[in-house]
């Protein structure tokens, strides 16, 4: 093997392991889920080809490690005729990660959802750097969305009817960052410290706190040797996501120099120009 067939076979998912001989397979997931079948199919690999075990990445991939060489192209079949898809390397976009969404009892948005339609448009795409995408359903950020290139929360923000309110202290008891206050017997939200959980409106009896839906967009996180946490640029309707998603990756590949992660471009460029591209959404 030289060193071009190794990057290739790296790109295709089959990655080579630290003993220069065997490798490991790496298999996508549909935002951390899989059915029954492709499980099964999975286990019988790793009994044929591998040592009878997978492990999990922090990306919410399956890996089959002990891959030997001669037996690559039979895999590729297998996988072909199991719908099952390998890669998620390179100067691409990688594997999408979402938490649970709606599954959740916490879940604001459906991220599950979210997750498989950015993944079916975006998955694989090629930039000037690798790309990671990441969504939590809501404010608890199980996801950790803001280590990702793009981050994406679901949000719900209250706003209060003062004239329907009566004090009750309900909102303000449900509240875990202490956002509110009773100020003459009405309540009071400070925006600074709210986090657009929405549990406020849903503690209402009242139902004098609307909420309205939206996103939470941060960029250029990364985690590694060199780690950054993604800047909030702002709450969006997840209506546009798929739209300001291929606006911002339009923008890295306009602005990105050689080999610069999209962080180093935002640092470099200046946050405001980017929102500046998406300011009519």
């Amino acid at each position: 093997m030289n060193k071009n067939e190794i990057a290739n076979l790296k790109m295709q998912g089959f990655i080579l392991q630290n003993d220069g001989k065997h490798f490991a397979l790496r298999i996508k997931t549909d935002a951390g889920c899989m059915d029954s079948e492709k499980i099964d199919k999975l286990s019988e690999i790793s009994k044929k080809y591998g040592r009878n075990y997978i492990s999990f990445t922090v990306r919410l991939c399956v890996e089959i490690p002990w891959i030997n060489y001669e037996d690559i192209p039979k895999i590729k079949e297998e996988l072909k005729n199991s719908s099952l898809i390998s890669g998620g390397t390179g100067n691409t976009v990688r594997p999408l990660v979402a938490c649970k969404g709606t599954v959740c009892t916490h879940g604001l948005i459906d991220s599950q959802k979210i997750c498989n339609e950015l993944d079916s448009l975006f998955f694989g795409k090629k930039l000037p750097h690798k790309f990671k995408i990441g969504i939590s359903g809501c404010p608890n950020n199980c996801a950790k969305a803001q280590l990702n290139d793009v981050g994406i929360i679901g949000q719900r923000i209250p706003k209060i009817n003062e004239e329907n309110c009566n004090g009750c202290t309900l909102c303000l008891k449900s509240c875990s960052v202490d956002a509110i206050t009773i100020v003459d017997k009405k309540a009071v939200i400070d925006y600074e410290k709210c986090v657009n959980c929405g549990k406020c409106g849903e503690s209402c009896k009242r139902k004098c706190i609307s909420l309205k839906e939206g996103v939470l967009i941060s960029v250029g996180g990364k985690f590694g040797k060199k780690y950054k946490i993604g800047e909030n640029i702002g709450i969006y309707d997840a209506s546009n996501l798929e739209k300001i998603v291929c606006e911002i990756m339009d923008y890295f590949k306009e602005n990105a120099d050689s080999r610069e992660r999209f962080g180093d471009t935002i640092d470099r460029t200046g946050i405001s120009s980017l929102k500046e591209k998406l300011k009519d959404y």
